[in-house]
């Protein structure tokens, strides 16, 4: 049994543990009252430029037509070689060949045309373009088609085509880079989403060009939209359309990629030839497709209503407004009658985001051909291009800003020209064939090129250098 002095003894010790942690706990409160001083480091950033690696464009290769080898009914051969042209600002470039194996006749008239030059050692972006033309006189494709020479991407929409009875159109997917492309082909027709066997896991080998009909994916579809998405290596892709009407052809187009899903895209330099049929009415433009048209396709899930603004080029006069609604996840086509023979760029305004590009005829004589408009990105300060070989050649501006811009356009020689475009103003501006040129002043503009004669017709797109070795901040742990 405890003795008094230790039951005391202990029972101290505990008062005293208790009335030190009590003070502990006054301290600690108190000392929270307390303003405390901080520390603050701001997070050191390195600006970093990386070394930019070689800039490649790729054209899409010569025209194909279906059963060209008499062994292979269904399999695209070409039938003569594309006109290259291109330019790179007073660099040399280098160009090369991809492999064409779903050519028959690649061997003989070549494959897509790799332009490249070397990264820039201060950073900056050397303006190279190029461009692709080739005239066809076949019994089934016949007409100008022309293509601009574009960099690879893992996205892109082909807004375009058709499959319907005369119709042939072929995906075209070229891959520049040095790892094979994984590929899937999303297919929107009349119905929504297509689900197509062989749409999925399309393998285009490193250095290769495949060709894809899209009657095999989507037959008879008279509006066809196609999303393309690679994985490992990038692509370019590109549609290509000829039509035969009964027993004659009546044109022949390569388009590439459109402008990405917005509500606010500008389509310029849309050039009408004639006006339209006397009773032509905006319900009329998916049954024939001779007609003015605009195609529209709302990815979403929801109702895309759009507000279609055509601003002639060149002239004053009002603006001409139509108003549509186009169904979620199927491609519509809205006709556009109400423009008369011209030259044309259009905004299209909508509630959801949109693809959309325009198609227009040309008859003159025996000849008839057909071109695809599409939409264009917004050009930075500066942007490079190249006019293909052809007739009739322009180039179209559209200033969407509510400012005047003022262009200024040098050639390879050396030489500028002077241009002013108006706010909400549409221009055209003359350029030699086969020529490089160098347009500064067009940050925020809209800008394309077109081909045109009696039955002869083809349109291009003007856009912005790819963001090369562009500084980025590092921040070290």
């Amino acid at each position: 049994m405890p003795s008094k002095r230790g039951v005391a003894i202990t029972s101290g010790r505990i008062v005293t543990g208790l009335v030190g942690i009590g003070i502990a706990a006054v301290t600690i409160a108190a000392a929270g009252q307390l303003p405390l001083p901080t520390v603050e480091i701001a997070p050191q950033d390195i600006r970093v430029t990386p070394v930019a690696g070689d800039q490649s464009v790729v054209c899409p290769g010569p025209l194909l037509a279906l059963a060209q080898d008499a062994t292979a009914a269904t399999a695209a051969g070409s039938f003569g070689p594309a006109s290259v042209d291109f330019g790179a600002n007073g660099v040399t470039p280098t160009t090369s060949e991809l492999a064409a194996p779903d050519n028959t006749s690649g061997a003989a008239d070549g494959g897509p045309t790799v332009i490249t030059v070397p990264g820039a050692t201060d950073g900056t972006v050397t303006p190279l373009s190029g461009a692709q033309s080739q005239i066809a006189a076949e019994a089934e494709v016949a007409g100008l088609a022309a293509a601009a020479c574009t960099p690879a991407s893992a996205e892109s929409w082909l807004v375009g085509g058709s499959s319907d009875i005369g119709r042939t159109t072929l995906v075209l997917l070229s891959n520049p880079s040095a790892v094979d492309a994984n590929v899937t082909l999303e297919v929107f027709g009349a119905a929504g989403r297509i689900d197509a066997p062989g749409a999925a896991g399309i393998v285009v080998a490193t250095g290769t060009q495949r060709v894809i009909a899209l009657t095999g994916l989507a037959p008879n579809e008279p509006t066809p939209v196609v999303h393309v998405t690679s994985e490992g290596g990038q692509v370019v892709a590109a549609l290509q359309q000829s039509t035969v009407r009964v027993l004659t052809p009546g044109g022949v187009e390569v388009q590439g990629p459109t402008a990405s899903p917005s509500t606010d895209l500008v389509i310029p330099g849309v050039v009408v030839t004639a006006p339209a049929a006397a009773g032509a009415s905006s319900d009329t433009a998916s049954v024939d497709d001779r007609a003015t048209a605009l195609r529209l396709f709302a990815p979403g899930s929801e109702p895309a209503d759009v507000v279609i603004t055509a601003t002639r080029e060149n002239a004053k006069d009002e603006p001409i407004v139509i108003d549509a609604t186009i169904q979620p996840g199927v491609p519509g086509e809205i006709a556009l009658a109400e423009l008369p023979a011209g030259e044309f760029s259009l905004e299209v305004t909508s509630t959801r985001p949109v693809v959309a590009a325009a198609r227009t005829n040309s008859r003159g004589g025996t000849l008839e051909d057909f071109a695809w408009f599409g939409a264009t990105p917004a050009l930075d300060d500066t942007a490079a291009f190249t006019v293909p070989t052809g007739p009739g050649q322009k180039l179209h501006v559209f200033n969407p800003s509510g400012s005047e811009a003022e262009l200024t356009l040098t050639g390879a020689d050396g030489k500028e020209t002077t241009t002013k475009v108006g706010a909400g103003a549409a221009v055209t501006i003359g350029v030699g064939a086969g020529q490089s040129y160098v347009l500064a002043g067009a940050d925020g503009l809209h800008a394309s090129i077109s081909l045109a004669a009696a039955g002869r017709l083809t349109s291009l797109p003007v856009t912005p250098p790819n963001p090369l070795a562009a500084p980025i901040s590092v921040y070290p742990r």
